[in-house]
């Protein structure tokens, strides 16, 4: 009789374990939705060219982080696709940021910009060998926004904006 409940209690223990690893089994061999790595920035604009060559696109990573009355923006340009290095120029303005990054000699006769787009407040500038990328908050019909921190980092523009109602 003791053993019969020793076993019981041992399959109570055992049961759960081998359920739990078939489920996880199950599981790991569901096949995964293939989508874009997270690495990939998702959001571009476009670059008109006047002359010279240029890159095509910008890529931005923009998160959003909303709350009531408002939202934390934070945009990263993935300036390393034409660009080595990049400096924040220095301001004190808390609605306007610009970056500069001297263009690599394959894009150095590159002259356009990104205009027309959606988000008008982000903005890039090709001209004399540099790229500038600018976030604008002044184009923001909004009462409240300002920049709240600005920096370069991994040789990219780092900006993050906060808006409120």
């Amino acid at each position: 009789m003791k053993s019969l409940i020793q076993l019981a209690a041992f399959g109570t223990i055992l049961f759960p374990l081998v359920v739990a690893e078939t489920i996880a089994a199950t599981a790991k061999a569901q096949p995964q939705p293939r989508s874009e790595p997270i690495s990939a920035p998702h959001v571009i604009l476009n670059v008109q060219r006047s002359s010279g060559t240029c890159p095509q696109t910008i890529g931005l990573w923009w998160f959003i982080l909303p709350y009531e009355g408002g939202a934390e923006h934070t945009v990263v340009a993935n300036t390393r696709e034409f660009a080595d290095e990049t400096n924040l120029v220095s301001s004190n303005n808390k609605q306007f940021v610009e970056f500069v990054s001297p263009l690599r000699s394959n894009y150095a006769s590159c002259v356009g910009r990104t205009r027309g787009q959606e988000y008008s407040f982000y903005n890039a500038e090709f001209k004399h060998k540099k790229a500038y990328f600018r976030v604008d908050l002044r184009k923001i019909d909004a009462s409240l926004s300002l920049i709240t921190y600005k920096s370069v980092v991994a040789s990219r523009p780092y900006v993050r904006w906060a808006i409120a109602d």
